[in-house]
């Protein structure tokens, strides 16, 4: 099979219905299928073939949804590009990957051994020298995307999903999101690292996709009023800046507002909620699964908590040797269902290496509630060890941000000489504000236990962040 078909069959069933839509154009289900298969033929004619490795290197637009289909009907092997990697991650992602061609808006200017260029409207396509011409050597016939994680203690990895893997992930999603044809999403996340779960699923059950021209509190209040969308998908760091504006800004009562991409703090949906009438529900995904968790049949979760597993999936809480833990007791997030992940790239491992007894784990301590909810409390890689005790930097990082004044945080563990770990922190001040460190300190030992209070705090004019908004915890 080929997810090609998801446009096909979108384009007969709903022709006229919007598919993708920004403040300057709007193109329905019929149209994004045309342009597609005209991208298609020009790639073809320039010697793109099935299993030949293809890039996709452009911002959110119509044009980014086009290239992804484009390159699907071809059979190639799609790779999103996020325009804003620097030379030395573009360049790894190069060697990696054998990419014979890479469809652009413009942007590209790094050194891609590329034998030529050409155009199709907006579409520039560089072509690379024959030598990465042969199909791509990730051990999976079918291969339908290649998408690298986002790195947030380490080197990023490709994560390769086959047609099959992407069809699975992307019913199941579906019950989740409760979206059907006739939904608007307004989305603000990165194209690149969010749509197979996504955007490919918004197009196979046609639902419209609205596109913000940036994120900045008065552009998404204005979009939402111009197209009235149902849903806001999110990262928290967007449901902060709209709860943190100060001039009038507006979202449909009606809307509902999904975050995700990474922990949502109490605090801040408490502030959202209270500004917009809004709640928020978190969603938990990742590239290897695709989106197994959420607060769906319109439940209410603590604040915290990404909600249940979809009905396609199973999760449990394992200890260190695999086993089951009661309710409330932190372990091992473990994830089966639909969708898996086919192969990662960098060291190969298939599917099978990699899953236990069945199970994909996280790599995410969390805890699971009488109800079934999930709450994660912190990657395991990325805990602290204090004494014996564990101090999950996230918990951390919620109590500081929740400082008035105070934007964002980064919580991490130093080693002492004498081996143990002390917590620190690096902090965002808000433009205009001020905030004194030992008033933020006494705050923090007001609503934590004393040896999680960071013993040094540090301003700092930036928190380090992976492209899809996580904090980068390697310090």
């Amino acid at each position: 099979m080929n997810v090609f078909s998801f446009l096909i069959d979108a384009a007969n069933r709903w022709p006229t219905a919007p598919a993708v839509m920004s403040e300057e154009r709007l193109v329905t289900f019929s149209e994004l299928l045309e342009q597609s298969l005209l991208l298609k033929e020009t790639l073809v004619a320039q010697g793109i073939r099935p299993g030949m490795g293809l890039g996709l290197m452009m911002s959110n637009s119509p044009e980014f949804v086009i290239g992804l289909f484009a390159g699907l009907a071809c059979g190639a092997v799609v790779m999103p590009l996020s325009p804003e990697l620097k030379e030395q991650e573009f360049n790894r992602t190069l060697e990696l990957v054998p990419m014979a061609a890479i469809v652009h808006d413009g942007s590209l200017n790094t050194h891609t051994h590329a034998t030529g260029t050409s155009r199709q409207g907006p579409f520039h396509i560089a072509l690379r020298s024959e030598e990465f011409h042969g199909r791509v050597a990730c051990g999976i016939p079918d291969a339908a995307v290649i998408r690298f994680t986002s790195g947030t203690t380490g080197s990023s990895k490709g994560v390769v999903l086959s047609h099959r893997t992407v069809a699975e992930r992307s019913q199941a999603a579906i019950q989740g999101l409760e979206l059907s044809t006739g939904d608007t999403v307004l989305w603000v996340l990165p194209m690149a690292y969010h749509f197979v779960v996504s955007i490919l699923t918004y197009v196979r059950f046609g639902v419209a996709l609205v596109l913000p021209s940036d994120s900045s509190a008065k552009t998404l209040s204005r979009t939402a009023q111009r197209f009235g969308p149902t849903v806001l998908y999110a990262s928290p760091d967007v449901i902060d800046t709209l709860s943190s504006e100060t001039e009038s800004v507006a979202l449909p009562p009606t809307m509902r507002v999904i975050s995700t991409s990474t922990g949502l703090s109490s605090d801040l949906a408490a502030t959202f909620e209270k500004r917009f009438r809004i709640p928020v529900s978190q969603f938990y995904g990742l590239i290897e699964v695709g989106l197994p968790l959420g607060a769906i049949n319109g439940r209410s979760y603590s604040p915290q908590s990404v909600g249940i597993a979809l009905p396609s999936y199973k999760v449990a809480i394992l200890d260190d040797r695999g086993r089951p833990l009661p309710a409330n007791e932190i372990g091992r997030l473990a994830i089966q269902g639909p969708g898996m992940f086919d192969a990662y790239l960098s060291p190969y491992r298939t599917r099978e290496d990699v899953l236990a007894s069945g199970w994909f784990l996280t790599g995410d301590l969390a805890t699971q509630g009488y109800d079934g909810s999930i709450t994660v409390r912190g990657r395991e890689r990325s805990v602290i060890h204090i004494s014996g005790h564990k101090v999950f930097p996230e918990e951390v990082e919620g109590i500081l941000n929740s400082f008035p004044g105070i934007r964002s945080s980064r919580v991490f563990g130093i080693t002492q000489p004498n081996g143990s770990e002390s917590v620190v922190a690096e902090v965002t001040i808000q433009e205009g504000r001020s905030v004194d460190v030992e008033s933020l300190r006494a705050y923090a030992g007001e609503r934590l236990s004393p040896y999680k209070i960071p013993s040094k705090i540090t301003e700092v004019s930036a928190i380090p962040l992976t492209k899809t908004g996580k904090v980068i915890r390697a310090a």
